[in-house]
């Protein structure tokens, strides 16, 4: 009788933790499989930025590479914290990825408080799509035709002018805070949910001016709709090289944009592997290499250690940052 319990007892247990067995079988197995079904690429921006823009690019070529479509679920809000939640509470299985600005993997964490995940620990490093800059634009008949201009006006007119952006603690507001700290003006601060609504409006004179991400705002600049006083890194952009960098007016500027694909932490490292090794086949194609400059952004496909290691840096430069300008955000 006893012989036979046991018998039955450990029937159970093993009936029990066949379901188990047999999930993490599969999900090895997946792994080595991957993909073989859609991947959803949360951009935590509107349809129509420039994040979206080359998010669409990558994912006509990674089709074609991987065998399977690649979804793009624009999740926009909170500049990009709507999204990147989603992202890190994402199974991770790999086929829910972020592909999002450097200010989700570097900004965030110093200088908002109460944010519900931490980047550091929430995602791992795929690999940096593409680099870029930002531009300070406005609409063509505003009375600013210079950085200086705008200096002199907003120093005239203190919380008069006003700016727009993509929303709180975004790249673009971030930005206009650090314009601001070093110059001494004073700008009304007016949030949108993304770039391309704040866009309309300044395109309309119903705002001034506004950080716009190269890529982006290239399509306004030829258009003549939006016109250019400055570029963001401490050197003129080769695409768009009659625009002088914002550091000529203001010593010391100088913020360059980047766009990062990760995935949730606990993704198989063969998913990461297989993924690095598409998207860099990916911005190797001659025609993505054609397009992405197009746009105003630079392919770059570097490795997850030193999309790691960048981040690292610049979180760092950032933290001083704060620090010295006294800037921070609830």
């Amino acid at each position: 009788m006893r012989t036979r319990g046991l018998r039955l007892a450990l029937g159970c247990v093993f009936l029990c933790m066949a379901p188990m067995l047999a999930w993490a079988q599969g999900d090895a197995g997946g792994a080595e499989q991957f993909p073989d079904q859609p991947i959803h690429w949360i951009v935590p921006f509107p349809a129509g930025g420039s994040i979206d823009s080359i998010a669409r690019i990558l994912a006509d070529k990674l089709h074609s590479i991987l065998g399977q479509p690649i979804i793009i679920d624009n999740r926009p809000g909170a500049g990009g914290r709507v999204g990147s939640k989603v992202a890190a509470n994402a199974r991770p299985d790999g086929y829910t990825q972020l592909l999002s600005l450097d200010t989700t993997y570097t900004l965030n964490k110093s200088l908002l408080h109460g944010l519900t995940y931490d980047p550091d620990k929430a995602f791992v490093p795929v690999t940096i799509v593409a680099d870029t800059s930002q531009l300070l634009v406005t609409y063509p008949s505003f009375p600013a035709k210079t950085v200086k201009d705008l200096i002199a006006m907003a120093k005239a007119k203190p919380h008069q002018i006003n700016y727009a952006s993509s929303g709180v603690g975004g790249s673009l507001h971030l930005a206009m805070l650090y314009f601001q700290s070093l110059t001494g003006v004073d700008m009304v601060h007016i949030p949108y949910k993304g770039g391309p609504p704040a866009v309309s409006d300044l395109m309309a004179g119903r705002v001034s001016t506004m950080f716009f991400n190269t890529p982006a705002a290239m399509p306004y600049i030829k258009q003549g709709t939006l016109r250019a006083l400055g570029v963001s890194t401490r050197h003129r952009s080769v695409f768009l090289p009659d625009v002088p960098s914002i550091a000529d007016s203001v010593p010391g500027f100088d913020i360059s944009v980047w766009y990062g694909l990760s995935v949730p932490t606990g993704t198989p490292p063969a998913v990461v592997a297989k993924m690095h090794d598409a998207v860099v086949r990916a911005l190797a194609d001659k025609a993505v290499r054609n397009l992405l400059p197009a746009i105003g952004a630079e392919p770059v496909g570097d490795t997850p250690q030193q999309f790691a290691k960048r981040v690292k840096t610049e979180q760092a430069s950032w933290k001083k940052v704060f620090k010295l300008q006294h800037l921070t955000l609830q």
